[in-house]
């Protein structure tokens, strides 16, 4: 009887247990992003416009690409985050509550941080060894998300399929052509994307835009929708011609390539990946040189006062220009912040794909 008894508690202690024991992260929990085929083809690429849009060049695109309808959710963030705490991926010192500054942050030779987990505009929190999507907000776009945060979310994508991860965690250099798998847009690939193909201003075509085509143009906290809304809140309406949503406004999304003021090479190029780290942007609160990355779009906010007191790197076009929503228009960031974002795209290569990479010392 006693036997029994101690069998019983046993099992009753096991049942209990489970209930606090972390949620299997397996491979259904990271759905696919829904993507959209973009033909490969031939476009005039810049602006005479705007300074940093010169010179207006021809650019081949010889690949076909899926390109992400939305751009990538809190929901479709944090379960990435799950399937890559589970195998090891994140640095677990600076989630712990005794780190100085707890983020979700990567391993490797050369470690980054991918999201500001614990940042008051993030989406996402962390628990209990799970990371989870405040509630509301399971489909607004993720923010706070650094470059790097959203590369390893590519690779994370692609590993899931049993597809090659197209970036060098150890290097941040990417394969962009020449295997199947999942990446950021070139800058070329996104603004083909949002203009194809009949070199329109705005995603929707040359209509000037409001507040019916896009979440954009809002003062900081002085709007009801001065913060990201949920992806596709805008459709069809604000979608571009190929049927892809919100590319103007709400976030600003991350491309692939390093930052210039200029585009370089010959006025005919093709599958550009654009340069490597040529620019270098001091950022004195921080005591260090940063690199910029590309960032396309625009995002909800546009206000000249945003955290003006802390001047740069808190203030850049990505927030403030009045033409950041144009199709052509270049910005760039080296941080992760409230207004930024990002879409994925997936290449499938064939047998006459050729190789192309990405390198910071390009």
């Amino acid at each position: 009887m006693k036997k029994i008894g101690l069998f019983v508690f046993l099992l009753l202690g096991l049942i209990i247990l489970s209930l606090y024991v972390q949620p299997d992260v397996s491979a259904s929990e990271l759905t696919t992003p829904e993507i959209i085929l973009v033909p490969a083809g031939t476009f005039q690429m810049g602006s005479e416009e705007f300074y940093n849009a010169k010179p207006i060049h021809e650019v081949t695109l010889t690949n076909d690409f899926y390109i992400g309808k939305y751009e990538i959710t809190n929901q479709q963030y944090a379960a990435a985050l799950n399937y890559a705490w589970s195998k090891g991926y994140l640095n677990k010192d600076e989630l712990s509550e005794k780190a100085k500054r707890r983020r979700a942050s990567g391993v490797s030779k050369s470690p980054q941080p991918y999201q500001d987990v614990f940042d008051e505009d993030s989406g996402i929190t962390f628990e209990d060894g799970v990371f989870r999507t405040l509630p509301g907000r399971e489909n607004l776009p993720v923010v706070e998300v650094t470059w790097h945060g959203a590369a390893f979310y590519c690779n994370m994508l692609s590993e899931q399929e049993g597809l090659t991860p197209l970036y060098n965690l150890d290097d941040w250099s990417c394969q962009v052509y020449g295997k199947t798998g999942y990446r950021l847009p070139t800058e070329a690939e996104w603004e083909y994307a949002a203009q194809y193909d009949d070199a329109r201003k705005f995603p929707w075509g040359n209509e000037v835009i409001d507040d019916t085509r896009a979440n954009q143009g809002n003062k900081d906290k002085a709007s009801p929708v001065a913060f990201p809304v949920s992806v596709g809140s805008f459709s069809p309406k604000g979608d571009s011609k190929l049927g892809i949503s919100d590319m103007a406004g709400n976030v600003a999304e991350w491309c692939n390539d390093w930052y210039t003021d200029y585009y370089y090479n010959d006025l005919n190029q093709t599958d550009p990946v654009g340069a490597g780290k040529e620019l270098f942007f001091n950022a004195p609160v921080l005591k260090t040189f940063f690199v910029g990355k590309v960032l396309r779009g625009g995002s909800f906010l546009m206000d000249p006062n945003f955290r003006k007191g802390m001047g740069a790197p808190f203030i850049t076009d990505t927030v403030i220009h009045p033409n950041v929503y144009n199709n052509q228009f270049r910005s760039y960031d080296y941080l992760s912040r409230n207004v930024e974002g990002f879409r994925v795209v997936k290449t499938v290569a064939t047998d006459k794909t050729e190789e192309v990479f990405s390198s910071p010392d390009k």
